[in-house]
């Protein structure tokens, strides 16, 4: 409680520390004076900035993927900014020779570069957000799925021992069954850490930390296994005497904020054990998905005395299913799932966070639309006085729409070029950090949604505008 009251107030300081110095350089006499100086605009951005990474440092369980999610999100702020000084800047050059409605609205655009890029990253940017939490999740599905089809065949061991391994590997070779990977574990419990309670060493709340305070899979294993890959320190020797070491997971040791050189206490089978950390492993892809947070060298199972198990994957074609309720009924005991109960329950989760996840969206599309809205009513009276001195030349009403269009159209070419790639970036350093696998967008749906987002920025651009048409060069005069 005394800590979640201090960060608020902690919080609350920095918010409002550009107002509090302001406060402090002003005086009595001061205030009779009307050419006072406003609080600096950067301060404040800065400030807000600076709440928003203590927040997230604060209350994240997940490190890398706020780091990832944060880092994406700059990235795209960047390439639309780059993006639009490029289209503008560029193609004003490039058309300058030219004549016609084209070149014409490219200039316009140019002479208002700095309010149309705002405007072009306001709206891109809740763009972005809705295209990120819709087509990402559809693609984490299938890609999920094929990944585990392919890798995993479509029946996964949780737990055998060794009795039912060797009949499991007996059964699949009799039966011709392919029997994908068998990797062996015991079940530890991380107590202590560099001395102290795990819970007192971790205070932040994580997935790892709710993990590790129940029973693990530890494994054991001479060489650095096929799908994993060593980050950070350096792999054990095969057969070395020092079987007192252990490679963690990398994201593991992130959210609980481990070095190389900790002490990890382990309970296993009611024995005390004292491991150090020498290496820090990720999974990569291509050689199946069983993996362990914990790893060992095989000569520590010479000096621990427990129960020791197995987790393996086999792939069955639709005769030999049959064959599996044999091995079953011989032994109850053994934990199976298949590829089909395992998506089943995969999409459930994935059905509720879409769920959540399409309320959210409807948020970012009522906020694009209100970023959309004001950034018109801001620039309102510029483009009245704009379309009055097109019509003084000779040109109607008409002309102007169809400018109007036009320069809607390059917006939202712009953002959905802006969108697309920065949700393609963010699937890319998201699908790699935290599943070690390629993201692979659906093509086909991105040029629809590129078609959608062209033609709802476009109307809603030209609608919300519609006010701006009704200029004349009467109005125009009146003004001047």
């Amino acid at each position: 409680m005394a800590k979640t009251i201090a960060t608020s107030v902690l919080l609350f300081a920095v918010f409002h520390l550009p107002i509090w110095l302001t406060l402090c350089q002003t005086s009595v006499a001061k205030l009779f004076h009307q050419n006072q100086k406003g609080i600096s605009l950067g301060l404040i951005k800065l400030c807000a900035l600076v709440v928003l990474v203590l927040v997230a440092v604060k209350y994240s369980d997940n490190g890398l993927l706020t780091l990832m999610l944060v880092g994406s999100i700059s990235i795209t702020i960047m390439l639309m900014a780059a993006i639009s000084w490029a289209v503008l800047t560029l193609g004003e050059k490039a058309t300058q020779e030219f004549s016609g409605l084209i070149p014409f609205t490219l200039f316009m655009m140019k002479q208002r570069l700095i309010g149309k890029s705002t405007q072009i990253l306001g709206i891109g940017l809740s763009t972005f957000l809705l295209l990120f939490t819709l087509m990402l999740l559809k693609d984490l599905g299938d890609t999920m799925v094929s990944y585990q089809r392919t890798h995993d065949g479509n029946v996964m061991v949780s737990q055998a021992s060794q009795t039912q391994m060797k009949a499991i590997k007996e059964w699949s070779k009799v039966n011709d069954i392919n029997l994908r990977q068998s990797k062996p574990y015991l079940y530890a419990k991380v107590v202590r850490i560099n001395e102290q309670a795990l819970n007192k060493f971790a205070t932040k709340p994580s997935d790892s930390l709710a993990t590790l305070s129940k029973s693990i899979r530890l494994h054991w294993s001479e060489t650095i296994p096929k799908n994993n890959r060593v980050v950070q320190g350096t792999w054990w020797q095969e057969n070395t005497e020092n079987w007192q070491q252990i490679s963690i997971e990398e994201e593991v040791m992130t959210d609980l904020g481990l070095t190389l050189g900790d002490k990890l206490t382990f309970v296993i089978h009611q024995q005390s054990f004292v491991f150090t950390i020498t290496a820090s492993h990720v999974y990569q892809p291509g050689a199946g998905s069983i993996t362990f947070w914990v790893q060992t060298p095989q000569t520590a199972i010479q000096h621990i005395n427990a129960p020791q198990y197995n987790m393996a994957s086999l792939e069955l074609n639709d005769e030999q299913w049959p064959l599996l309720s044999q091995l079953w009924q011989i032994h109850p005991t053994i934990r199976m799932v298949s590829l089909k109960e395992l998506t089943k329950q995969f999409d459930k989760i994935l059905a509720m966070i879409t769920k959540v996840i399409s309320g959210f969206s409807v948020m970012i599309i009522i906020l694009a639309i209100i970023v959309i809205l004001s950034s018109i009513n801001a620039l309102e009276s510029k483009e009245k006085k704009k379309n009055s001195v097109i019509m003084s030349f000779g040109f109607l009403k008409n002309t102007c729409l169809q400018l109007n269009v036009i320069e809607w159209l390059i917006t939202a070419l712009i953002i959905a070029i802006g969108a697309i790639a920065g949700t393609y970036i963010t699937g890319m350093l998201i699908y790699q950090s935290q599943f070690s696998l390629s993201y692979q967008p659906n093509l086909f749906l991105l040029f629809i949604t590129l078609a959608i987002i062209l033609s709802t920025v476009t109307l809603l651009g030209v609608y919300a505008s519609r006010h701006s048409l009704k200029s004349s060069v009467k109005q125009l005069m009146t003004e001047v």
